[in-house]
């Protein structure tokens, strides 16, 4: 069976409760845990026999004026009977184990909605154990316990080493995805010419829970002007444009789209995430600027002394750092379609002189089913995934 946690199913009841461990399970893979029972809690509740399920269930809501459109598709529905009344004393404390296998290839746990009956979609993996009561008057006792579900990802599993070995500077290929653009300080004046370019291992998916490195690169070239003016220019003030200073001044972040369908309604919503935060550590690389003379490949020395001719400065910015990803990965149901893209903003000066990158990738979990964590929050999932009582679970009249 395993080590179980102390921890007890999300809702309560005196008579019944699940324990679990890990928190995170893989499709295709076993779903065991305990079932503890207060005998003499049944007994006074009139308990019959007690049923151990598990449930899994995309629902999607669309709302059109006061009318609220929902949809529900099940994806698991598993159910054992775990006691009977006269097959036990009716006092002290019973422990009784279950074990459930998941299906092969679910989609994994998600949730964007506010309320019960808010518009958008969520994908909820549950355990119940349900006291059931005799005689219409009498409800069924009922506790649950959400667990998170991710898909499992052989291919994924297989690239996390290589993945931190390129984190800590292994030698790979990169993914690139460049833009350029041409700008200018005001209305009239020569162009500039603006670069960036955005580099990924060159991989077919990225892994949940494993650092992905990156790099950004930014680079200017003015307008060509003689030597004279650039040497006429204040050593202490910036030449235009110049790049992004510090990673702070770039916008880099995970841009989610999920697309919701609720019976012949539907609709798309998006997220963005930046990548950020005190656990991330920048090389920043902002390089001085550099004198390059017409026709030279590079700007070498003899042609950079070279007083009387005209060229260009040059100005280079890279950062390179790594980014860790917890959410849902991507998936796609009848109902609920989610994917992913790498969103770059380059900054430059004046007005709508910024680059944009836009990368999509496909998020896999990274997870080959050989073990998951007991920490529920590894998967980046809101309150209201965990909350067993706010009535959306479908489950109330079972």
């Amino acid at each position: 069976m395993g080590i179980f946690t102390d921890s007890s199913s999300g809702s309560a009841d005196p008579a019944m409760s699940i324990h679990i461990s890990p928190y995170l399970f893989v499709s295709g893979c076993p779903v065991e845990g305990q079932v503890q029972l207060d005998l003499h809690q049944l007994s006074e509740d009139d308990v019959q026999e007690v049923h151990i399920k598990l449930k899994g269930c995309v629902r999607t809501v669309q709302t059109v004026n006061t009318s609220v459109y929902v949809q529900d598709v099940p994806l698991v529905n598993e159910d054992a009977i775990v006691w009977t009344k006269g097959s036990t004393p009716e006092q002290g404390t019973l422990q009784i184990p279950f074990q459930f296998l998941l299906p092969p290839d679910l989609p994994p746990s998600f949730h964007d909605k506010k309320s019960k009956w808010a518009d958008g979609g969520a994908i909820r993996y549950w355990l119940s154990a349900v006291g059931v009561r005799s005689g219409a008057l009498h409800r069924n006792r009922r506790v649950r316990l959400p667990i998170a579900v991710v898909q499992k990802d052989v291919v994924g599993a297989g690239l996390r080493g290589k993945l931190s070995a390129i984190a800590q500077g292994a030698n790979f290929g990169w993914r690139a995805d460049r833009t350029e653009g041409k700008i200018r300080r005001g209305l009239w004046g020569d162009y500039a010419t603006v670069k960036a370019e955005l580099r990924i291992p060159d991989v077919n998916i990225c892994p949940l829970f494993v650092p992905i490195p990156f790099i950004i690169y930014a680079e200017t070239v003015t307008p060509v002007l003689t030597r004279a003016k650039a040497e006429a220019h204040p050593p202490d003030k910036p030449v235009f444009p110049s790049p992004p200073a510090t990673y702070s001044m770039l916008e880099f972040r995970l841009h989610r789209k999920y697309t919701s369908v609720a019976q012949t309604l539907r609709a798309t919503y998006t997220k963005n995430t930046n990548f950020e935060g005190a656990g991330m550590v920048i090389d920043e690389d902002v390089s001085e600027r550099e004198w390059v003379p017409l026709g030279s490949a590079g700007g070498d020395k003899k042609h950079r002394d070279h007083s009387d001719g005209k060229g260009t400065w040059v100005q280079r910015a890279t950062f390179k750092s790594a980014f860790h990803l917890d959410c849902a990965h991507s998936f796609k149901t009848e109902t609920l379609t989610c994917e992913y893209s790498l969103q770059l903003k380059v900054p430059f000066p004046g007005v709508g002189n910024d680059l944009q990158i836009n990368m999509p990738i496909t998020v896999t979990s990274g997870i080959d089913g050989a073990g998951g964590s007991s920490n529920q929050s590894i998967l980046d999932l809101p309150p209201a995934y965990w909350d067993a009582e706010n009535g959306d679970w479908g489950d109330e009249k079972e």
